[in-house]
């Protein structure tokens, strides 16, 4: 059994050298979301593409716990197709949206999304954001229980053209 966390991880961008390891950890969390029941992600997605444009952009970040990635996420500072949901949230107000949230099977279920949460959010407060937001698939009741328990508010489903979501956003500060 797991007591506590060591106060050793921290979140720094991704690069070329971590698409081996990210890509095993969205695999895991792939095999995970099926062993809860659930499908959010289809076997090709998240690809070594969309993570190489992750990181060729800056907007991709490993959850970096002394030299070991643990985990992954994708933070920007804008989304076109949440842009085009002006009856979901204010578009003009300064956001950073998460997306391709995974965790190592190593570190699954000992209270590391706290972390990864903790960080990408500080960072996003450092670049000006005003609020997170994020979306989850309509089966994902692990995410949606994450998101409740730190403070998201659920705005209802919304149809993106990745599919029926459900979407949150926090106000930070």
């Amino acid at each position: 059994m797991f007591c506590c966390i060591p106060l050793r991880m921290n979140l720094r961008k991704a690069t070329y050298e971590d698409i081996e390891d990210v890509m095993r950890i969205f695999a895991q969390a792939r095999q995970a979301q099926r062993a809860a029941g659930f499908r959010q992600w289809e076997d090709s997605y998240p690809s070594v593409d969309i993570l190489t444009a992750d990181i060729g952009n800056s907007r991709g970040y490993v959850l970096d716990d002394d030299g070991q990635a643990a985990g992954y996420v994708a933070i920007a500072t804008s989304d076109e197709e949440y842009d085009r949901h002006p009856e979901l949230w204010d578009v003009a107000r300064k956001y950073a949206v998460f997306h391709r949230i995974a965790l190592s099977d190593d570190y699954r279920g000992r209270g590391v999304s706290g972390e990864l949460f903790d960080l990408a959010e500080s960072y996003a407060m450092r670049i000006g954001a005003d609020c997170i937001r994020i979306d989850t698939g309509l089966e994902n009741k692990p995410m949606q229980h994450i998101l409740a328990k730190r403070g998201y508010t659920a705005l209802g489903r919304c149809d993106f053209v990745w599919g029926p979501r459900l979407a949150y956003e926090k106000p930070l500060g």
